[in-house]
């Protein structure tokens, strides 16, 4: 088994160079609870919460060395991408505190998700310079933001709003008659449908009224243009 954490963006990787006793993964499902009247709580599934990966692990210090077969001593345990314990946590305060995106792989298991790092603590112990390390990351998980209504696709694939076209309404068109009614007079009905009283001696001509006083209920006029 290997453990393996990389930037996304950089290439920067570690490999841990001691392995944990115990790898635990949290997966769990986000409920919505309800408490109905005469069924009592019901509860509905309501997404899912946040994948957790956490371990404790040994950061072996520079003094850990092993005699070789030609005499020389060595440590085996060096992690040559970061160099010191003191140099791998200064790297994971920064993934840390910048929220930098990483892929976990560990081999011989199916973890091999983009996270990043949550949590992390170290203790100082033992004489080699050893750092005792808690450490925790989290999925992460991508963002995708839909719009509603009307879309549609430019050219470079993003979405934007369609305006519809707005309705041309129709010209109102202008009344060609009147039927009159109680109380009417020529000049009332210029007024109400020519827009000018004094328009009605137009009406009166048009109907061959001789007396522009004299209209009867019911008589249709036409109206000028």
């Amino acid at each position: 088994m290997k453990i393996i954490l990389t930037e996304c963006d950089t290439g920067n990787f570690m490999t841990f160079p001691m392995l944990p006793e115990e790898i635990k993964v949290d997966c769990a499902t986000r409920f919505q609870s309800y408490d109905i009247m005469n069924i009592g709580e019901v509860m509905q599934p309501l997404g899912e919460d946040l994948t957790r990966i956490s371990w404790s692990c040994k950061i072996p210090g520079e003094k850990r060395q092993v005699k070789k077969e030609n005499g020389s001593y060595q440590n085996p345990y060096i992690i040559v991408s970061h160099g010191d314990p003191l140099k791998v946590q200064s790297w994971f305060s920064f993934l840390r505190n910048r929220g930098i995106k990483c892929r976990l792989l560990i081999t011989e298991t199916p973890v091999n998700h983009e996270v990043y790092l949550e949590s992390y603590t170290m203790t100082y112990a033992g004489g080699f310079g050893d750092y005792d390390c808690d450490i925790s990351f989290i999925h992460a998980k991508e963002l995708k933001v839909c719009t509603e209504g009307n879309e549609g696709d430019n050219e470079e694939g993003t979405t934007k709003a369609v305006t519809p076209q707005q309705q041309q309404r129709p010209e109102k068109k202008s009344d060609t008659s009147y039927t009159v009614k109680k109380g009417d007079c020529l000049w009332d009905i210029a007024q109400s449908k020519l827009g000018a009283g004094n328009r009605y001696q137009e009406i009166a001509t048009l109907n061959n009224i001789s007396n522009p006083n004299k209209i009867s209920v019911g008589q249709v006029l036409l109206l000028p243009v």
